[in-house]
């Protein structure tokens, strides 16, 4: 059955993208930065350059590449809006399968199944329409990551990929630095902190055993610091045997290039900002957290409510604790919301109806979430891979933070690939028995139907729904993520 499901998904992808092409025929939005920069690129006119781009140029050099392929083929143009918003499709439909494939499941490969679940994912595929930066940004950023996860099999041929890579996702994307350093973590972890393959790590060792608890082994927040300790412990054992100083200088030359030039960047351009600079300060947005975790549930919900009723059992005979949790979101929430003026201007995003109707529709309405964001947060963050260990998590918890806490502007866009990651993770997880296996692919499927839901309604409100701003009479704008 799953065989179907790609090439149905391929079919019914092209016939949007026909429509969406017909229907918006010129730039849209951020488009009309993109697409008019890479046309200088194709041009060959590589020192011309917007000033109010905010990303570095990762993504026309490649889109350069795509259509001097396409030159190939045809006599039409192939640096048009058509012919670049193709390059997203391409990726999403034919690239991203195969970079999935890379993440590892119990020795095996993601299922075809959950692979066409994540190229559904409402977000991704609607940006999958245009030329935007997040479809080739999610690739290369899930590629990196994915080849950290098999670094107990690579040879020293996997370095220069891993540079190149990594290199590419960060040059598309300055953000994703922080997943490069995501992927390094964890390739310590794979490599320095987690047993080996062949079992060599004795059972009564105190670190080892702390470094390998999990989330469900949790009793207390001693539990966490000594899961960092024993994890700092095992590393500097590590360098220290005669097998692993070959494999901490490998991973030494896999990251180090792409930190140093990120490093370099930052000295040259002054910050991690380019373009736009004033719209796009960095700050401290500790509800981007909350908001994330809200959005993962609402995408997920097949697979939360199987463990919804379970949570608020535990969360009720913990009322203390629950109430101590709600009690600090509020006070983040009171001293850390940012109300861009993007998000209080544009009208044209989802964003923008969410702030104004339910978040800040009263002076206190934004605190009524907070018992819902820690329901959320536990959710996300805790209770959906309770089987993963300790360290994975407190990992991937920094990472998200660093990517999001930052950021002054709440865009959907921004939770891709920390939603991506997480999902993964729950896809990857032992299922316990034949019985619980059963329920992950029912819940996939439920999953994949709501999914294609919220693509059908936004996607058809993008195209159905068009309205006019007085300021810019003649121009129809859109809504969308």
């Amino acid at each position: 059955m799953t065989v179907p499901l790609q090439s149905v998904l391929i079919l019914a992808s092209a016939a949007i993208f026909a429509v969406i092409c017909q229907i918006v025929p010129d730039s849209y939005l951020d488009e009309v930065f993109h697409i008019p920069q890479t046309q200088q690129y194709c041009a060959g006119h590589y020192d011309v350059w917007d000033d109010k781009i905010t990303t570095p140029p990762g993504l026309y050099y490649l889109a350069v590449v795509y259509s001097r392929i396409l030159s190939l083929f045809t006599t039409s143009p192939t640096c048009t809006v058509k012919a670049l918003r193709s390059f997203s499709l391409i990726g999403q439909l034919s690239v991203l399968p195969i970079v999935l494939s890379v993440f590892p499941v119990r020795h095996h490969h993601l299922s075809s199944r959950t692979i066409t679940l994540l190229q559904l994912f409402p977000t991704l595929y609607f940006f999958s329409f245009l030329y935007y930066t997040d479809v080739w940004s999610t690739i290369f950023t899930l590629l990196t990551i994915g080849l950290s996860t098999r670094a107990t099999q690579a040879s020293w041929l996997s370095v220069p990929l891993k540079i190149a890579v990594g290199s590419v996702a960060v040059t598309i994307r300055q953000t994703n630095i922080i997943w490069v350093l995501y992927a390094l973590a964890m390739e310590i972890l794979t490599v320095f902190v987690y047993p080996d393959e062949k079992g060599k790590d004795r059972a009564d060792d105190t670190w080892f055993l702390a470094a390998n608890a999990r989330l469900e082994d949790v009793l207390s927040p001693a539990d966490f610091v000594n899961a960092t300790v024993g994890a700092f412990v095992r590393v500097l054992r590590g360098l220290r045997g005669p097998t692993k100083g070959p494999k901490a200088l490998k991973i030494m030359c896999s990251y180090a290039p792409i930190l140093a030039g990120f490093a370099a960047f930052i000295v040259i351009n002054g910050g991690i900002t380019l373009g736009d600079k004033n719209n796009h300060v960095a700050g401290i947005h500790i509800p981007q957290i909350f908001y994330f975790a809200t959005f993962t549930c609402a995408m997920s919900i097949p697979s939360i409510l199987s463990i919804l009723s379970q949570t608020l059992t535990i969360l009720f005979f913990r009322p203390l604790t629950f109430a101590m949790v709600s009690a600090i979101i509020i006070l983040a929430i009171r001293t850390t919301t940012i109300a861009h003026p993007f998000v209080l201007a544009d009208n044209r995003h989802y964003i923008f109806y969410l702030w104004r109707r339910i978040l800040n529709a009263t002076p206190w309405s934004r605190y009524l979430f907070a018992p819902g964001y820690a329901i959320a947060l536990y959710l996300v963050f805790a209770r959906a891979v309770r089987k993963e260990k300790i360290l994975t998590s407190l990992v991937y918890f920094g990472a998200c933070s660093a990517v999001l806490i930052p950021s002054q502007l709440i865009e959907c866009r921004y939770f891709i690939v920390p939603y991506l990651i997480w999902r993964l993770r729950v896809a990857t997880l032992k299922a316990e028995d034949d019985d619980e296996r059963r329920e992950n692919v029912i819940a996939e499927y439920v999953e994949m139907v709501w999914y294609a839901i919220v693509n059908f309604v936004t996607i058809g409100l993008f195209l159905a729904y068009s309205f006019e701003w007085p300021s810019d009479p003649g121009v129809r704008q859109r809504f969308m993520w």
